[in-house]
């Protein structure tokens, strides 16, 4: 399993953690680069586990966004295909932000807003090189 963690480890943060492959056999775009990929968001009082699925293309794109966020200010977006999560990471003087909805059923309604503050620029290099992990691991398959 990999994991890539926004925030501080107790206190508010967002966690992706990819377990695999959703469709293992699959190698074309559509089926094969769907990540088994729950998501944990901890927010002032709210805590929240979507047993989601994210896909490796998605992952690798914003890696890329956020390895491109110079420290004086810039941002990158998650947007996952089936509206998991919507995940805005903005960068601003040494410091960066996330900032998102993330909805557990389409069906239910059911969607949180949140917001994550204090996030040291640092630590995106940490995110991306989890991000980088992810891809090697589970690399883009086929062509859209």
């Amino acid at each position: 399993m990999h994991t890539v963690t926004f925030g501080a480890a107790r206190g508010d943060r967002l966690v992706i953690a990819v377990h695999g492959r959703m469709h293992p056999g699959a190698d074309d775009f559509w089926d094969g680069n769907w990540l088994v990929s729950p998501i944990e968001i901890v927010s002032g009082g709210f805590t929240a586990r979507l047993a989601a699925g994210l896909r490796a293309n998605e992952l690798q794109e914003f890696r890329e966004q956020l390895a491109a966020c110079p420290e004086a200010g810039g941002s990158a977006r998650l947007m996952s295909l089936e509206d998991w999560l919507d995940l805005t990471v903005t960068v601003a003087d040494g410091r960066a932000e996330a900032e998102g909805v993330a909805i557990a059923d389409h069906s239910s309604g059911n969607r949180l807003s949140f917001r994550i503050e204090g996030i040291e620029y640092a630590q995106l290099a940490e995110v991306v090189a989890g991000l980088t992990a992810i891809e090697a691991a589970f690399p883009v398959l086929g062509l859209p």
